[in-house]
């Protein structure tokens, strides 16, 4: 046998060997398109029975009884107001802030107090009311009152727009709550192709850098795009149609990301494009890109956030810094913080900031050194006593401020 024939029935060799094995793949290992718990692309409208559970329960167009959200024309999605978990874990106060304490439209003369708004981690997913790092700021000391506005799975875009309706309600300091992986929330419109593994099929409004907008609306350096959908029931058969993916595409940062051409046909293919597809989605590749449309808007947000506070009369506006469980981890096995060029740059313009990883690698380590059986984190938020951390780096910075004097 030549040369060429030989090497021509090797490929031909090669090849049918990779068409048995993605055969095989797509049959068994993969036949549900997921590795483990995270979908492969190409991302559709739905990939999950969770994702399909959320999606009946929003057709209803009436959240269940003890839902703590439901459908928001203009947020995407909002906590419900007096609403409860029927174990008391979970509780929102008449105007929207967690908890059952009842705030007056301003605060006692002596007190000073916070307006916090953010994602889960402002909220405080997965602990009770009084664990949340709000609660715990006001058990340390009764001269805060910090109203916690943070909403489950929002981005930062949502959180500025909750604080433009809501407003300060008497607050003296205005928080923000940056969880590091909210990067790339902010340019996201259909939350399942910013995280395929999500249990909440919604689609939320963005903000586009004004240049680059189109059909969006507002001015300034900022443009809003809304979600277009009237009601819960609208989105959901948008969703089941998978209409969605097309009324949601343009600004949608996340679609094609990254493209396939084999589609759903190539198990081997599809392993590749999960590489890939993650690999994009690492809040650390975001954050480093400076020039990158994720950076440049979750910074613009920043700043809209930061003006808006001053304009009505906050004190002081606060952007906290949160790390997710392996940002932690990372950082204390070596000690690098890639998110430093953030912090630098908020030095730059004058926005204060609270870096919290320290003060959580800190205590992680206290933690080890004693044997205690706590930690920071529950499964993927902080607990108890990582949002006592949070609470007590709080205090500090407002005693260090002279917004509540030294004991």
């Amino acid at each position: 046998m030549s040369g060429k024939r030989l090497t021509w029935v090797r490929c031909c060799t090669v090849l049918a060997v990779l068409v048995v094995i993605d055969l095989v793949l797509a049959r068994t290992w993969l036949a549900d398109g997921r590795i483990g718990k995270r979908p492969l692309p190409p991302f559709g409208a739905l990939s999950s029975d969770g994702q399909r559970a959320a999606l009946a329960r929003l057709e209803l167009d009436e959240p269940a009884s003890d839902a703590l959200t439901g459908f928001d024309r203009e947020l995407g999605w909002c906590v419900r107001p007096n609403a409860s978990r029927a174990d008391g874990a979970f509780r929102i106060g008449p105007f929207g802030a967690r908890g059952a304490r009842d705030y007056a439209p301003t605060p006692p003369p002596y007190v000073v107090r916070l307006a916090c708004f953010g994602d889960s981690f402002t909220f405080g997913d997965e602990v009770k009311d009084e664990w949340t790092y709000e609660a715990l700021l006001e058990s340390l000391d009764p001269r805060v009152q910090a109203l916690n506005f943070g909403v489950p799975a929002y981005g930062t875009d949502q959180a500025l727009l909750r604080f433009e309706r809501e407003g300060l309600h008497g607050a003296h300091v205005a928080v923000l709550g940056l969880l590091l992986e909210n990067i790339g929330r902010n340019v996201n419109r259909y939350r399942t192709l910013w995280t395929p593994r999500t249990e909440t099929p919604l689609a939320k409004p963005r903000f586009v850098l004004a240049s680059d907008a189109k059909d969006a609306t507002g001015g300034g350096e900022l443009a809003l795009v809304p979600q277009p959908f009237a009601t819960g029931r609208e989105l959901a058969a948008a969703v089941r149609d998978g209409s969605i993916l097309e009324r949601l595409a343009e600004h949608e940062y996340w679609r094609g990301k990254p493209e396939l051409p084999t589609g759903e046909w190539s198990a081997l293919g599809r392993i590749v494009g999960g590489v890939l597809a993650y690999r994009e989605r690492s809040p650390e590749r975001l954050w480093l890109d400076r020039d990158g449309e994720p950076r440049r808007v979750t910074l613009a947000l920043v700043e809209r956030f930061r003006e808006h506070a001053l304009s009505l009369g906050a004190k002081r506006v606060l952007v906290l810094v949160l790390p997710m469980k392996e940002e932690l981890a990372e950082f204390r096995a070596s000690g690098r913080a890639y998110w430093s060029e953030l912090v630098d740059e908020f030095e730059q313009r004058g926005l204060d900031h609270l870096d919290l990883v320290p003060a959580l690698a800190a205590e992680e380590l206290r933690l080890e050194a004693d044997g205690a059986p706590q930690t920071l984190y529950v499964a993927s938020h902080l607990s108890s006593v990582g949002n006592l951390v949070v609470a007590r780096e709080l205090l500090a910075w407002l005693v260090a401020r002279g917004l509540v004097p030294a004991r």
